[in-house]
């Protein structure tokens, strides 16, 4: 990394980019909390976009405790702050798949469930071929 990609020239630039990640990422928060997923992929691009101009304008350090010049500590604040935003949406879709996950494994189990179970011509209960469910039969298929 030279340091003439952390001129003080491209703050400004780098700082309007930040701020627009920044407001795009609590955008895709309250997307995500509401269920609006519709627009996920524009703003996945959006992001993307950003991302790649921030890394022209300022490139991360090769060496993670090389100093950073004064003029660039508010942008790396405002930076540190997107990747925060970042990782509180990524627990959201964490959380939001960990839901679908269980509810569809919940559905599994019911289908499965269900193929066994059937009505006699009387609507009672009836478990495989004929078997009726009776206090003691009732648990033998669990």
């Amino acid at each position: 990394m030279s340091d003439t990609n952390l001129s003080p020239s491209n703050i400004p630039a780098a700082e309007a980019l930040v701020g627009q990640l920044h407001s795009l990422l609590e955008t895709e928060f309250e997307q995500l909390k509401s269920g609006e997923v519709e627009q996920l992929d524009e703003l996945q691009n959006r992001k993307s976009l950003l991302l790649e101009q921030l890394g022209q304008l300022a490139p991360g350090h090769a060496v993670v405790d090389a100093p950073l010049p004064e003029a660039w500590k508010p942008f790396a604040e405002k930076a540190r702050a997107c990747r925060l935003l970042h990782q509180r949406n990524e627990i959201l879709v964490s959380r939001k798949l960990d839901a679908v996950r269980g509810a569809l494994t919940a559905l599994q189990v019911s289908a499965e469930g269900l193929i066994d179970e059937t009505y006699d011509r009387k609507g009672r209960l009836s478990w495989g071929a004929g078997r009726r469910r009776t206090p003691q039969n009732a648990y033998q298929d669990v």
